[in-house]
């Protein structure tokens, strides 16, 4: 199988998520020991650095090395070309990555990682539908529609997608993803199909009805240019991550955020195949299952949580805004990543040539 790029999420902070970050350091390093078993051993942790990574570090592996003893050495950013390589030479210099729902279902396919412990990595504490044989799910966001207040009053804008494809009654230059997915589901749903309906996708219908749109769109490859689209007011309405437009309205935008029909997306911590640190690492991801640690790292960012009683503990202000937050949640569907994982090669390729075409 060729390496298929995927690109990954990309995590929003403010100045004031950051001197959260900071004030909630020396919180993390005061947890309670619960005993030293993996004392003198390391675990190498590798994510998407910046400030996220951060925030993980202070969420949970500090409170690992506390609670355990264990060294946790920081790596990344993570390089999907780079982890297979590693892997496929039988000395993965990782022992815990965090990947995208795309690229477990590709990888794991592939025999890249360990199988997950049930009980080592606690994954009772984790909704089901965010388990994997070969990953354990530790954050969520989705992709939403979005509209401008000032074009339409609030309440008054798209309220679903065949709304946004509706050019006459909401009238302007729309944004979206210049990606295949996942646009293919955004626009059979504006076609009438319901989300449960929607896989195997129709793709020929799919792409018909992208036809409608596409000389009123303005195609974004960033998610910084999708924020700064609506912030601008170059477009009415669109597709936008749920943590752009959280992080936009905290700086004082006026984006209107819906979450009828959201497709949400998973982030999976995994263990390479060959880690000579499996049970350290099996532990480590148990700590990042924590209700506690995950509703410290939700109140950093707008990233839910994939522990459902994290939400005791997750600021009442910050709750709306989270795609696992149950009201959300129903309202939305996560998107097939075994269906995309068979099809996104040829169907990427199909993309390109729409819209060149």
């Amino acid at each position: 199988m060729k390496n298929t790029t995927w690109q990954p999420h990309d995590p929003e902070f403010t100045r004031r998520m950051l001197l959260r970050l900071a004030a909630l350091a020396p919180i993390a390093g005061s947890a309670q020991a619960a005993g030293q078993e993996f004392a003198g051993k390391s675990v190498t942790f590798a994510s998407w650095g910046g400030s996220y990574q951060d925030a993980q570090t202070s969420c949970y592996c500090a409170p690992f090395t506390t609670a355990t003893g264990a060294k946790v050495v920081q790596a990344g950013p993570v390089e999907y070309a780079k982890l297979r390589t590693m892997i496929q030479s039988g000395q993965p210099l990782w022992d815990v990555v965090d990947i995208t729902i795309e690229f477990l279902y590709t990888a794991a396919k592939d025999g890249l990682f360990e199988k997950i412990d049930p009980a080592a990595a606690h994954v009772d504490r984790i909704e089901p539908k965010f388990r994997h044989e070969y990953g354990l799910g530790d954050i969520v966001w989705s992709y939403n529609i979005a509209y401008s207040p000032t074009a339409f009053p609030d309440g008054k804008g798209p309220q679903n997608w065949a709304d946004v494809f509706d050019l006459k009654r909401f009238p302007g230059t729309r944004t979206m993803r210049d990606r295949v997915a996942p646009m293919l589901e955004v626009a059979l749903m504006a076609d009438g199909v319901a989300p449960d309906k929607l896989y195997p996708l129709d793709v020929d219908r799919a792409f018909k009805k992208l036809d409608t749109i596409k000389k009123n769109t303005i195609w974004w490859t960033t998610n910084s240019q999708s924020q700064q689209l609506f912030t601008d007011g170059e477009v009415t309405c669109g597709l936008i991550l749920n943590g752009r437009v959280y992080d936009a309205v905290q700086k004082g935008a006026k984006i209107t955020l819906v979450w009828n029909q959201n497709i949400q997306s998973v982030d999976y911590l995994v263990i390479p195949k060959g880690s000579k640190n499996r049970d350290v690492a099996m532990a480590l991801i148990g700590e990042m299952t924590v209700a506690e640690n995950q509703a410290k790292l939700a109140n950093l960012i707008a990233y839910s949580p994939t522990n459902p009683d994290a939400f005791k503990s997750i600021d009442p202000a910050l709750s709306p805004w989270l795609s696992t937050n149950p009201a959300n949640a129903a309202k939305g569907f996560v998107i097939n990543a075994e269906y995309w994982r068979d099809k996104y090669e040829q169907l990427a390729e199909r993309w390109t040539a729409w819209k060149l075409a």
